[in-house]
């Protein structure tokens, strides 16, 4: 894969387009305010256990508790070898949403570039697409280096590597895990066991192997963290990486800011016609494709069904990976009458996912199924919360470092003396809570404070700013 990887940076968030054939193929918002992330390593406290579930419930030091399950608690026991107060160590599989907790795991694995190591779990193991061949000769190569009670699994990208950059790397992740197990010894749950990562790294760590032909960046301070972060874990791109000098906004400029607009509506229209409507709900995600305009006599709109179904099955695809759409997912395809018709889409369907769903298949009402398993929030869950007479409104947070954002770009060209920021009241609480560390960002680069004003009467999503 190659493309464009576009970085657009502000206090407290990192915007990230992959842009490939002039087309968005990837999108992602990373905060740093967010809660638990997936894959961080915390120690926490069981504080409640629910035998029937069966599952535990674990203070990691957000507003409620993480959800353990019975499957992802140790081999063989499942919560029966836990108790109440007990001192744990956890790691994320499951970020946080409206509805659903975070999940966690009594099972951790440690990534690396080419291996991950599973602590406590013997064996090796590799990632599918690894060619069954060099999957044997690596393994060969990395059973000596497992020491007993611990396991590894091979990563696609380990083909070629060397006996020794895979001792060196497992070394590593041992010297990781062993700094992991010191902090818990020595720490009081709840605690993170290790130091988060930066927006730009994790924006960097997701789309890095799509190995882009250009990383743009409109930052100059995320830009030597992102040179400094690749020349240790992919050297080759370090010195694909550029600032962005303009004052046109990064994504307006590449193009893409349309695209990305449209990731965030409900309706997507389809390039020959027709369009989805995605809606996401508490039990699944429901797409509903819609033909359009009427298409005359029987045979013709069969044919034009059929075509835009399979259009359709593809923009789905990228839809779902856009948005970070996971759990159950429904689609409503328009209807085909024939089976072989039906098939084609779902072959279609799947071949777009490329094994990245479980595509289950068609129910009796005509809707194909399928599921995506749920690592990091969707993106909708990210920036919006449900409004209290229905519908969606972006969440304070959301347009507090909206704000931030577009008061960064107000004073890069007009340097302030004084900064104001007009908001509602519970932006201007977003401001001294969430993303404090954000403002506090901004506030330094200014070299002065930011007066903010909550005002009762104002909408939430608006704010004004003021620069004297």
């Amino acid at each position: 894969m190659s493309g464009t990887l576009l970085l657009s940076c502000s206090p407290g968030e990192v915007w990230a387009a992959l842009v490939q054939d002039s087309a968005l193929t990837g999108l992602s918002v990373l905060r740093a305010a967010a809660g638990a992330r997936s894959g961080e390593v915390l120690l926490g406290r069981i504080v409640g256990l629910k035998p029937e579930l069966p599952a535990a419930l674990v203070d990691i030091g957000l507003d409620r508790p993480g959800f353990l399950s019975a499957e992802d608690a140790a081999p063989g026991t499942g919560i029966a070898g836990l108790h109440e107060g007990q001192a744990v160590i956890v790691q994320v599989t499951k970020e946080a949403r409206a509805d659903k907790a975070t999940g966690l795991t009594l099972r951790p694995r440690l990534e690396g570039r080419h291996i991950a190591l599973t602590p406590g779990r013997d064996g090796i193991a590799a990632d599918p697409g690894l060619d069954t061949e060099e999957a044997s000769k690596l393994t060969a190569a990395l059973a000596p280096l497992a020491r007993p009670g611990e396991g590894f699994r091979l990563h696609k990208a380990a083909a070629g590597v060397s006996g020794s950059a895979l001792a060196e790397e497992a070394e590593a992740l041992r010297r990781r895990w062993r700094a992991i197990e010191a902090g818990s010894r020595a720490g009081k749950p709840p605690l993170p066991l290790e130091a988060r990562e930066t927006p730009v790294v994790l924006a960097l760590a997701e789309f890095v192997a799509a190995r882009p032909e250009e990383i743009v960046i409109d930052d100059r301070a995320a830009l030597g963290e992102a040179r400094r972060w690749l020349a240790l874990r992919a050297p080759a791109l370090a010195e694909r990486v550029t600032l962005y000098r303009e004052a046109m906004p990064l994504f307006e400029e590449r193009g893409v800011a349309g695209a990305v607009e449209a990731v965030l509506a409900p309706r997507v229209a389809l390039a020959l016609g027709g369009a989805l409507t995605i809606e996401e709900t508490a039990a699944a995600t429901m797409i509903d494709v819609d033909l359009g305009s009427s298409t005359g006599r029987r045979g013709a709109a069969e044919r034009a069904a059929l075509t835009t179904n399979l259009a359709a099955a593809e923009e789905v695809a990228r839809q779902i990976r856009l948005r970070n759409l996971a759990g159950p997912i429904v689609i409503d395809f328009i209807g085909m009458r024939r089976r072989e018709q039906r098939e084609r889409v779902r072959a279609a369907l799947a071949a777009a996912l490329a094994g990245d769903a479980e595509v289950l298949g068609w129910t009796r009402l005509g809707h194909l199924e399928l599921v995506r398993k749920r690592r990091a929030a969707p993106l909708a869950s990210l920036l919006y919360e449900r409004a209290p007479g229905g519908g969606l409104v972006k969440t304070a947070l959301t347009v507090a470092l909206e704000a931030l954002r577009a008061l960064a770009r107000e004073a890069a060209r007009t340097p302030p003396r004084v900064a104001v920021l007009r908001l509602h009241p519970e932006v201007a609480a977003a401001l001294d809570g969430p993303a404090r560390a954000a403002r506090q960002e901004l506030e330094q680069r200014l070299g002065r404070p930011i007066e903010v004003r909550g005002e009762p009467g104002r909408a939430r999503e608006a704010f004004d700013i003021a620069l004297n």
